[in-house]
């Protein structure tokens, strides 16, 4: 029971009031309202916070001023105001002159950089040494309020909090997908409610340079994710918004691999060129010196629009470089450095130090993915200066990390990658802590773990990060905002130890919130009535759904079922929507003028077939080789539509063949090349009764569509077929293949 409920009850059961007329403190007027506040023991707010000195014994009518007491306290002081009037419809009116009662901001010498207390007694007061500070104070004031029929109480309490990590980060990857700026800001609301101060956008990769470069403007002319570039103009607006919520966005440029977008516009300064038996398409020749200053200059280009962050990511993962000691610059490195042949991870670790000095002349600190391994006796060891982000767990063990004098930050597959559909429950993340680093799995119950144990090393990790990648702008919000909560609960006060219903009370009355911020149009859904068969937290259903839209405030709502953003021409809402297959819902409000109003809402949901027997489900497969790592063939015959769960292979063309066990009658063929919004495959389909003659059932060898989650459906008269091949002969991001899933029905 929420204290909104018991507002509803003081109307019903009446309340002493203090003061003459115009009530400031409300005192519970019956011994069951005061009994339940005191075991909610407010505040009740999601993180916990860590230090309540005195617990609630009635409410203050919310003031209706903000006073700023410090200048620099003004963005945040509006920030409130505004969050306050969407979530209440109340507004505050921020003002420099002091009022009897008001809200007061102010600076203190004392604390934390992030520290705050919060006073709720005659006047609410927010103090803290910093200005984010001030800001995470507000989050948890906007937290407390109680409102009912446009009324807003503030419990009376008293909170001295602060994070328990430094380092808490959310990332998005907007180099494979495009995402508006609009979204971005959504994810920032995302962060600063639930109090993660970075926000890491993942700016460079094979499909897309989005960051606009003055000095190299060729490198933002082939874009392959879905839309432009970004302009400085957004970009700085961004920052300023980020900053104003005490959120600092931090920068990621992905070299020296994941950069074939660098080696497609410009192969002459950065392609490794000449190798044999393949050209390494993404990973650029970083001994060069041209190249070297080219990456200097764009770090510089960065660094001046994302001035705020005090951290650069450079990436540094899965760089390719197996055969780039047969260029010329790696050969004429290894002679100059006296290294022997085939020393290029030796010269890669020396690149990163090298990118270290040039973000360190920036004022600022580098980060690195886990991309390299343990090596105590190399000539060019790893400043210990440089932050880790521990990902995978395969490289560099975290342990050793610790051990070796590196921070580091988890940011472990397990829980805290979302993958497209691949979203971890809130649950696997509440049961997970900083100090556990899982890896790579599509099945939690099967993770392996690693634990890392000791004051000194858990002292060490820095804090946590959870990382969206590949997915649609239109997702994103839906899938991390319940990963986002459950995460800022573990790393802001590390000695939470309650149930996850309890945790999930709190969270579900904090979302409540957060949609106002972020959404001008609320959507919903009649019952749910099927699950995700890997178990991942996405809206599933198997029977037909009616979807309604329900906007916070009068307005016009338009919506688009094709996935696509609406517009002042999309149809109108008029009633309850009906969908029967999978469907991506994107609604927002618009005035007379056809102009949109606030964020847009947005989400999927996915449907779930009646369970049938997919007659490829475990049966044996055959490649012609090239497979990649653990991406073994046999996950494309273990029906799951996880991207993680793939066969990787190259170079292309390369084949995957799946055998029935006997002949049995097909009528449908369906096959899901990976899909990222941007990349495409060309392929063939021949099936086959006997494994000698053979009929081509689908000819995409010339096709330019995205791959999406939907796959490819190839339908045929009934027949009898014990063999299936998918001939891959090119993929469009880069020059290996990859296959989600094949499925066979009768």
């Amino acid at each position: 029971m929420f204290a909104s409920t018991i507002l509803a009850g003081l109307l019903i059961l009446g309340s002493q009031v203090t003061g003459n007329g115009q009530s400031d403190v409300i005192s519970f007027g019956h011994p069951k309202l005061a009994e339940i506040a005191l075991r909610e023991k407010v505040p009740n707010v999601v993180p916990l916070a860590r230090s309540v000195i005195s617990k609630t014994t009635g409410m203050l009518s919310l003031p209706r001023t903000i006073y700023v007491a410090d200048k620099t306290l003004f963005r945040v002081a509006q920030v409130l105001s505004d969050e306050i009037f969407a979530s209440t419809g109340s507004r505050c009116q921020v003002t420099s002159k002091r009022t009897p009662r008001t809200i007061l901001l102010g600076l203190s010498s004392k604390g934390s950089p992030e520290s705050y207390f919060l006073s709720v007694r005659k006047d609410v007061t927010i103090t803290a040494a910093t200005p984010q500070g001030v800001s995470w104070g507000s989050v948890t004031l906007l937290q407390i309020i109680r409102s009912t029929n446009r009324q807003a109480y503030v419990p009376e309490c008293e909170i001295i909090d602060h994070p328990g990590k430094p380092y808490r980060g959310l990332m998005i990857d907007v180099a494979r997908r495009w995402h508006s700026v609009n979204v971005l800001k959504q994810c920032v609301e995302l962060c600063h409610f639930y109090k993660l101060n970075y926000l890491q956008l993942h700016l460079s990769d094979d499909q897309a340079f989005t960051f606009p470069s003055k000095s190299f403007p060729e490198i933002n002319r082939s874009n392959q994710h879905g839309g432009p570039s970004y302009t400085v103009a957004e970009l700085k607006d961004l920052v300023q918004y980020a900053d104003d919520r005490g959120v600092a966005i931090v920068p990621e440029m992905d070299i020296p691999g994941h950069s074939a977008t660098l080696n497609r516009t410009m192969p002459d300064l950065f392609k490794i060129k000449g190798t044999q038996p393949y050209e390494h398409h993404a990973s650029i020749n970083f001994v060069n010196e041209k190249v070297l200053r080219a990456v200097d200059t764009l770090i510089g280009e960065m660094c001046e629009v994302f001035h705020s962050s005090p951290y650069f990511h450079m990436g540094g993962d899965e760089a390719d470089i197996a055969l780039a000691d047969q260029h010329p610059d790696f050969q004429a490195a290894f002679k100059k450095l006296g290294l022997p042949p085939k020393s290029q991870q030796e010269l890669f670790r020396r690149f990163i130090g090298q990118v270290d000095e040039m973000v360190k002349r920036r004022g600022k600190k580098l980060i690195v993915w886990e991309g390299f391994g343990r090596d105590l006796k190399s000539r060019f060891p790893i400043p210990k200066d440089v932050l880790v982000m521990e990902f995978e767990n395969a490289y560099y063990l975290p342990q050793e990390l610790l051990k070796d004098g590196f921070s580091v930050v988890n940011a472990s597959w397990t829980p805290l990658y979302v993958v497209n559909r691949h979203v971890w429950p809130a649950k696997a993340v509440y049961d997970w802590n900083v100090s556990k680093f899982g890896r790579f799995s599509n099945l939690y119950q099967t993770t392996e773990w690693t634990k890392v144990s000791g004051p000194r090393l858990t002292q060490a990790i820095q804090g946590a990060q959870a990382c969206s990648w590949e997915g649609p702008e239109e997702n994103e919000i839906e899938t991390l905002r319940r990963i986002v909560a459950a995460m800022s609960e573990r790393i802001w006060n590390l000695e939470t130890g309650g149930s996850y219903l309890e945790f999930s009370e709190r969270s579900s009355r904090a979302d409540q919130i957060l949609e106002k911020l972020i959404h001008r149009v609320e959507i919903r859904s009649s019952k749910l009535d099927a699950v995700d068969p890997s178990g991942f937290d996405v809206a599933c259903f198997a029977k037909p759904l009616r979807i309604s839209l329900h906007p916070f405030q009068p307005g016009t709502v338009r919506f688009t079922k094709d996935g696509k953003p609406p517009t002042g021409v999309s149809p109108i809402y008029q009633g309850p929507i009906e969908i029967t297959q999978t469907t991506t819902i994107r609604a927002a409000e618009f005035d007379v003028s056809g102009k949109q109003q606030g964020f847009e809402s947005s989400k999927t949901f996915y449907y779930v077939a009646s369970h049938t027997a997919n007659l490829a489900v475990g049966k044996k497969v055959t490649v012609s080789g090239g497979t990649q790592g653990g991406q073994v063939p046999e996950l494309v015959v273990d029906d799951n539509l996880d991207l993680a769960s793939s066969w990787w292979a190259g170079p292309a063309p390369q084949w995957l063949q799946v055998d029935l066990g006997r002949p049995t009658k097909v009528s449908r063929i369906e096959v899901f090349p990976y899909w990222d919004g941007s990349r495409y495959y060309q392929y063939t389909v021949e099936i086959s009764a006997d494994g000698k003659s053979w009929t081509k059932v689908a000819d995409r060898s010339h096709n330019t569509v995205p791959s999406s989650n939907q796959g490819d459906e190839i339908r045929i008269s009934p027949q009898n077929v014990r063999f299936v091949k998918v001939n891959m002969i090119r993929g469009s991001a880069n020059d290996s293949v990859h296959l989600v899933e094949v499925r066979v029905w009768k």
